[in-house]
């Protein structure tokens, strides 16, 4: 009898057992969490990120590093890993700000050694040349006139130098039909720079170069150190003559005669051959060079496949701003960049908080996922060149980047369809990529993924302008998200009240869509693309 019993109750225990299986709620899905990104969450974000009290988040500034602190501490309260600098959630690195004092200008001729013209630029001071833009390094070399600058393949036309090494390149500038593109290339080479005529109005000349006396011993522009320390280049300059220098240049009487000097080598171009003047031009600028710490945001999600966590897809935007600058109407000075970039920011933390939430109920996705928030992208996309450049998780180990900027607005196009969202990457660089991008449309936010930009030969080449550049140009799939630009576009009336916040939330759920599929697909995407392939130089990976 006891033995019947003890059997009766391993038999109840064991159906009781079989039945506890079969009621248990089953795991939840990583795509359910999705649900978890609201308008309340990103609105509380980007009330912080776009708040007056941040001044613009201009890098290198207080205001930038106050937004700084606030991601890291949204990231620390999700309980994402600390993967930068000394266990932080920051990436340091260092820009130079140089700052011109002054620029002196010499013409030499060549064949006695007399001094034409001898004047410095500063504050107090108007000179016979002016730096337009570039030249802080100090430069020396003879003039070759190269005409109007035209250049067309074509037609035959190539008035510049067969040999520009160390030259400075005098064009006499005409909007029509001097072929600017060309010309920086030759400056981008072995010119040293250019020397431009622009119209023979004296009144002209000397207005713009009392314009620029305003600039000097002011930082301009931001170069990434590093990049500084390891060039061994020269910097070309941009500069433009006084027409009545000009004219001693090429030997003529009145500043008559360079207009039809002009006049006739744009009527006949084919015929202008480029010749070396009998003068050579000293640039020497007096540069102060300031450094600016500035910082990436980074923060980490560890993947649950032990044979697949050591890849990684990123997701990124950029948290800087353009600062402080010309009041508008209303006197209103900060540019706030409610949507540049601050919605895509705000979308990052969302999505990272959603993620974090997910792996918490044991949903987490496979692959590792990198929330990755760079400055410097409005100097220059610098913040996320240095990233590509010292990577916390290898490249080769990147599986995509998912870029987001600005993405909180609706353009004039889609007033009345605001349910929509630019697409640039995807089939441009990768068909796998592309693929998973309209997957995770359809699973939920059901946008219209507009290609209107997603062109190689676009003339905005968007595909180049943002910081998913900077993983696309090292072979990495990218897709960049963006709702297009707008009128309030680096203005200060770029507010959260114009924040359109019903298409900001489907775009968010989108791009967690997609990082979920990324990071739990069986196969990386790869670059595919021949048309990219050839046009970028990228060495599929």
């Amino acid at each position: 009898m006891n033995k019947i019993i003890l059997l009766l109750s391993v038999t109840f225990l064991a159906s009781c057992s079989v039945f506890n299986q079969g009621s248990e709620t089953p795991p939840p899905d990583i795509y359910e969490f999705s649900d978890e990104i609201t308008i309340e969450g990103l609105y509380n974000d980007l009330a912080v990120l776009a708040h007056d009290s941040l001044q613009g988040r201009e890098t290198g500034t207080i205001g930038e590093e106050k937004a700084a602190r606030f991601l890291s501490k949204r990231y620390e309260e999700m309980g994402l890993q600390a993967v930068g600098d000394d266990n932080s959630y920051f990436q340091n690195y260092e820009l130079i700000q140089p700052a011109t004092e002054e620029i002196s200008y010499r013409l030499t001729n060549t064949m006695d050694g007399s001094i034409l013209d001898r004047s410095t630029h500063n504050t107090n001071q108007r000179s016979n040349i002016v730096t337009i833009f570039g030249g802080s390094d100090s430069l020396s070399g003879p003039i070759v006139f190269a005409g109007a600058g035209m250049f067309d393949e074509e037609e035959g036309i190539n008035q510049y130098p067969e040999d520009d090494n160390g030259v400075w390149l005098f064009v006499m500038y005409d909007q029509e039909n001097t072929n600017m593109n060309y010309l920086q290339r030759a400056l981008s080479g072995d010119a040293l720079g250019a020397i431009m005529l622009v119209g023979t109005d004296v009144e002209d000349f000397e207005a713009e170069a009392d314009n620029r006396s305003s600039n000097f011993g002011m930082g301009r522009g931001l170069t990434l150190k590093y990049l500084q320390e390891d060039g061994d280049g020269m910097a070309p300059a941009f500069n433009r003559i006084h027409p009545e220098l000009a004219k001693s240049l090429l030997g003529v009487e009145n500043t008559g005669s360079l207009d039809e000097i002009q006049q006739k080598i744009i009527n006949e171009p084919a015929s202008f051959e480029p010749r070396k003047l009998n003068f050579k031009l000293d640039h020497n600028p007096v540069v102060n060079e300031n450094i600016v710490v500035t910082k990436n945001v980074v923060a980490f999600l560890e993947g649950s496949d032990p044979s697949l966590k050591h890849e990684v897809v990123v997701l990124s935007s950029h948290y800087d701003h353009v600062g402080i600058g010309r009041p508008d109407s209303t006197g209103d000075n900060i540019y706030n960049g409610a949507d540049d970039d601050g919605s895509g920011t705000a979308a990052t933390l969302q999505t990272a908080q959603a993620l974090a939430s997910a792996k918490a109920r044991g949903a987490g996705p496979k692959r590792s996922v990198l929330f990755l928030n760079v400055s410097g992208e409005e100097k220059g996309l610098l913040g996320s060149r240095y990233y590509s450049d010292h990577p916390i998780f290898s490249i080769e180990n990147t599986v995509a980047n998912i870029n987001m900027d600005m993405i909180g607005r609706v353009d004039e196009e889609h007033i009345n369809d605001s349910s929509y969202v630019y697409v640039i990457g995807g089939e441009i660089i990768s068909s796998g990529l592309d693929s998973l991008t309209r997957v995770a449309n359809e699973m939920g936010p059901n946008l219209t993924l507009s290609k209107r930009y997603n062109d190689l030969n676009d003339p905005n080449q968007f595909y180049r302008r943002s910081d998913h550049w900077n993983f696309g140009r090292l072979g990495v799939p990218f897709v960049f998200f963006f709702n297009g630009t707008h009128e309030d576009y680096h203005r200060p009336q770029d507010h959260i009240e114009k924040i359109t916040f019903e298409p900001l939330l489907k775009r968010t759920r989108l791009v967690y869509n997609l990082t979920a599929l990324l990071a739990n697909s069986p196969d990386r995407p790869v670059v595919d693309n021949q048309e990219f392939i050839e046009k970028t130089q990228v060495q599929p990976r």
